[in-house]
Formats: structure tokens, C-alpha cells, sequence
């Protein structure tokens, strides 16, 4: 063997030694506790702009991400190859769907069709465990194509993504039985992949201006009713469907919407943590993006923690505020001066009455995601009425994710009611329901007290601790607010300082704060905010102590 073979030998084996330790060293990079998990149907094997050329733009596109954990579908054959040009770990299953990891895979743990799931144990740098799905369902008829969906017809378009309801329901009942274990205990576990169906979370009220339509899609709730979080829309509350979509960065003409996702979740017994800290949508390359779907890319932050953790009190600050549209009592209307006003406050919550979606008198703004957007909070719209080319009505606002927003429709009055309902995940893993009330407002309490006992109602048979909060029209000594007292704990405000109407000469107090059940909750702080300009009503703020169970 002559010298320049040796040479060349011997640097082989120091470049295949490099490229074997190259994987951790840039998650040790990240930090120990992060990962980026991408979600990717790449389309017939990458294979659309050429059978070497696409592949290899798909290998670009992932290695420049940097993820570290690939969920893919549409592998077709071209897996092993993106993999070993990753220097990843591959589990295929099937045809459709595999699984890309720089981590180690310890297990297979599979479940359902070969064609719509694959699971893999992978071990982290930080040594915690991590359930890994990735999967593929289907969809009952073509929604996306132009001419193929009609928004005036939300039936049509839940039945078309009723396959995908079916097999995810499936696949989730499928993974619980199969992480039953007490060796899973400690394992968090991540579903990702392409759902061919939306969220309930894009298609809410909030998102009707962008949309078209509001529909309540059966296929998110499936994980998000079970405890699991939606990555992309944790790290991104504003509803935004140009930048948000998935499906389709090749066909523009098309419906563009969000339909791939990466939901995780805390361990059972909540030493292994999950965090979604930062997402976006990948939909670029320098020569030509391969695929017909763009990527979801989420950095997770996976730690260990003590179960105490979890049983701690949350405290939180929760805000209710008339905004009058925004219009001051300068006659301006001006959202950034509410946008500052709740800055200051540091709400966790906010209850929003009197706000626009797309109404002329406000410039045909959404209100309510724009203040979202200002406040890096997550937004729930609940409408009163059609009004001036737009929809009236009010508003939640929630430092953590929503799982859930709902209308209740109440008795009309001299106009039409509702009473807002969303659930929110705290950090504890605890969830709270938010109720946003802004009752009728003329002097006979007849409608008035009519939509409080149909609220009061609802509550009672709530299991789940609740805040109520809004403007109630009515004073502290009223029938309407005895009826509360009855099913929930009213927040006493400092009597020196509890008038919140009008602004610039308080002197009735109509909007109230409450929690339940009682013995869930410790009343802190509880004031009216001094705030002559920016609105009619002053905003009321307390801070409320969940006990855990």
C-alpha cells in the first residue's frame, strides 16, 4: 500500500468518524433540551423535478432547517436515500410513511394501517424518551381544488374531511393502548404529519374574514380535546392563512390552507415536559421547492421535571374590558391605545366586550386579531350580528393556547347575545374555561335577567374550573348578579375604587369578575384601572390563584 493510499484511507475513516458525531454535535449546539421536529409530505418520493434532483432538494431543505426529527409521508421509496444523505436514522413502514431521526431509534411503536402510521422510541441527548408518530390520513372528497369547495355549506366541507376524523380517532386510540405501559410513563410523545383536514383553531370566527366560512373540523380536536398542543399555532397565535398554509406552495390557484401538523404532548406522569418555543412553514428553495406541501417546522424544548411541577398553584392575571371598538372618548378610534393599556396590565386573560371584525366604523379591521398580534396573545371572536359589512360582537384574549372556542347563543334582547366560552392549557397542563359575557343594557332587566339564567344554567353543569367575567349591565345588587353568586365566586372589588362605567365620571359598577368553584381559587388582587381615555368603561383586573387537584 503506497503512502497516498494510506492518506487517503485514513482520512476516509476521520471523515466517516466526523460525519457519525456530526448529528449530536448540532443538537448539542441547539442545547440539550431542544429539537426541531419537521413535518413533510414531500410528494412522490421528491421525485417531481427529477428522480436524483428532486431527492436531493429534499435532502437541502431539511439539512438547512435543521431538523432534527423528519415525520414524513409520501416517502415512496425515496427514504433510505434522504436518510443516509442526512447521515439519519430511517424507519420506514409501508410505502407512505416514515420516519427520519439524528437520534437514536430504540423501538418501533407502530400502530394502525402500515400506509397512515409509523412510531419510533427515539432517545434524546438529554437521555429523555420521546414517542414519534408520523402519519398520513385521508380525506372523503376533493375540497381544495378551484371550484371544488362551496363555504356557504360547511356540511359539504366537514364531510369531505370526515375520513381523516375516522383514522385519527384510530391512530390515537390505537397509540394510548399502546403506550399503556409504566415503562412509557415518563415518554412524551409527538403526532405529526399530513392531516388532510384544517384546524377548528384557523377556522374559528376569528378567521372568518380570511376564510370565509367557520367551521368547527372534527380532525383537530381529536389530539388537542386529549391534552395535546398544536405546535405551529402555540409559537403563532395571529390567524394569518397566507403565511400559515401548507397546502400549496405549487399550486397557488388552489384553496391554500393549513393542513400539516405537529401536536406534542407531556408525559403521563409529567416528568418529561414538552414545549413548543418557536414554528413556522417552510415553502422556499433556491432552485425550485420540490413538493406540492410545505413543511411545518417546530423546536420543541424537551426537559425533565418533578411531578410537583405540575401539581403547583398557577396564578394568573385576568382582565375585563369594554373597548367601545375602540373608540376613545376623544371620538378617535384607536386599537394600539387598548393595545397599551392591556401591555401595561400584564394580563395572562383578557374578556373583550363591544369589539369589530371587517366593520366599517372601524376600517374594516379584525379587532381582535390585530390586538392578538400586538399583545402575542391568542385570539377568540364570538359575534353578536352582522354589522356594516363586518360582525360585531367580543373577544378573548389568552397568554396560552386555546383548545377550544365557543358561542353560546343567549335570549335576544334589544339585540342579539352570546356568551363567549374558550378553554385555555395552562403551563401546569391544567385547563380553565373563559366566559365573556356582555349582557342586554336597558334599564328593564327583562332580557337581561333572561340570558343571565340561560348562562347560569350552562355553568352549573360545568366540571371544569371556570373564570366568568365581562360587562353585565347590571349592578352589584342586582337579581343578575345574585344568580351568579349562586354558581360561582364573585371577586370583591376595594370599595373605595369599584365603579368601571363611565370612564370620566365612574359612578356605576357593571363589570365584574368571577371564578369557580370556590374552593379551586384564591382572590388576590382585584382593581379598577384608572383609564379615562382609551375607552367608556374603565378595565377591571384580578389576580386569580388556581389550587391544583
Amino acid at each position: 500500500m503506497t503512502n497516498t493510499i494510506r492518506i487517503l484511507v485514513r482520512s476516509t475513516f476521520v471523515l466517516l468518524a466526523i460525519a457519525s458525531l456530526l448529528p449530536n454535535l448540532v443538537a448539542q449546539q441547539r442545547g440539550a433540551n431542544d429539537i426541531k421536529v419537521m413535518a413533510w409530505n414531500i410528494w412522490h418520493g421528491g421525485r417531481e423535478d427529477g428522480e436524483v434532483v428532486g431527492p436531493q432538494r429534499v435532502i437541502d431543505v431539511i439539512r438547512d432547517s435543521g431538523a432534527d426529527l423528519v415525520a414524513m409521508q409520501e416517502t415512496y421509496g425515496s427514504g433510505e436515500l434522504i436518510s443516509k444523505g442526512l447521515g439519519f436514522h430511517f424507519q420506514p413502514r409501508g410505502t407512505n410513511v416514515s420516519i427520519h431521526s439524528r437520534f437514536k431509534i430504540l423501538e418501533d411503536i407502530s400502530v394502525h394501517k402500515a400506509f397512515e402510521c409509523v412510531g419510533a422510541l427515539v432517545e434524546l441527548p438529554n437521555k429523555a424518551k420521546l414517542a414519534f408518530y408520523s402519519i398520513w390520513l385521508p380525506y372523503s372528497a376533493e375540497i381544495w381544488e378551484a371550484g371544488t369547495r362551496d363555504t356557504s355549506k360547511p356540511e359539504t366541507m366537514l364531510a369531505a374531511c370526515k375520513a381523516s376524523h375516522v383514522s385519527l380517532q384510530a391512530i390515537h386510540d390505537g397509540i394510548k393502548q399502546r403506550l399503556s405501559g409504566a415503562k412509557y410513563d415518563n415518554v412524551a410523545v409527538v403526532i405529526a404529519g399530513d392531516f388532510n383536514s384544517m384546524s377548528h383553531l384557523d377556522y374559528g370566527e376569528v378567521g372568518w374574514d380570511q376564510y370565509d366560512a367557520v367551521v368547527d373540523w372534527p380532525t383537530s380536536h381529536v389530539l388537542i380535546d386529549q391534552g395535546f398542543v398544536d405546535s405551529y399555532r402555540a409559537c403563532n397565535p395571529r390567524i394569518d392563512r397566507t403565511v400559515d398554509s401548507t397546502w400549496t406552495p405549487r399550486f397557488p390557484k388552489q384553496e391554500q390552507d393549513r393542513i400539516d401538523f405537529i401536536f406534542c404532548r407531556n408525559s403521563r406522569s409529567q416528568r418529561t415536559a414538552v414545549e413548543a418555543i418557536a414554528s413556522h412553514v417552510l415553502r422556499s428553495h433556491a432552485k425550485q421547492f420540490p413538493s406540492d406541501h410545505a413543511a411545518t417546522l417546530s423546536t420543541l424544548r424537551i426537559s425533565k421535571q418533578s411531578p410537583k411541577v405540575a401539581r403547583q398553584p398557577q396564578t394568573v392575571r385576568v382582565v375585563s374590558y369594554n373597548i367601545k371598538h375602540g373608540q376613545g372618548m376623544d371620538g378617535n378610534v384607536d386599537l394600539k391605545r387598548i393595545a397599551n393599556v392591556l401591555k401595561k396590565l400584564q394580563p395572562d386573560f383578557v374578556g373583550l366586550q363591544e369589539v369589530d371584525l371587517r366593520v366599517g366604523r372601524s376600517a374594516k379591521t379584525n379587532q381582535v386579531n390585530d390586538l392578538a398580534a400586538m399583545l402575542s396573545m391568542h385570539p377568540g371572536f364570538g359575534s353578536f350580528m352582522n354589522y356594516q359589512g363586518g360582525r360585531y360582537g367580543m373577544a378573548i384574549l389568552s397568554r396560552y393556547p386555546l383548545r377550544n372556542v365557543q358561542s353560546l347563543r343567549l335570549p335576544n334582547g334589544n339585540e342579539p347575545r352570546v356568551a363567549l366560552i374558550a378553554e385555555a392549557q395552562l403551563p401546569n397542563g391544567a385547563s380553565v374555561l373563559l366566559v365573556n359575557v356582555h349582557f342586554d343594557w336597558v334599564g328593564n332587566d327583562k332580557y337581561r335577567f333572561a340570558q343571565a339564567t340561560k348562562l347560569a344554567n350552562h355553568l352549573r353543569g360545568q366540571t371544569k374550573p371556570f373564570i366568568l367575567l365581562g360587562d353585565f349591565n347590571d349592578g352589584p345588587d342586582s337579581r343578575t348578579l345574585a344568580l351568579f353568586d349562586e354558581v360561582a365566586l364573585r371577586t370583591q372589588k376595594p370599595k373605595a375604587d369599584r365603579m368601571t362605567f363611565s370612564s370620566t365620571k365612574p359612578e356605576r359598577e357593571i363589570d365584574f369578575i368571577f371564578c369557580s368553584p370556590a374552593k379551586a381559587w384564591k382572590v388576590g388582587r382585584v382593581e379598577v384601572i384608572t383609564e379615562p381615555l382609551a375607552s367608556d368603561h374603565r378595565p377591571v383586573v384580578a389576580e386569580l390563584t388556581l389550587q391544583p387537584r
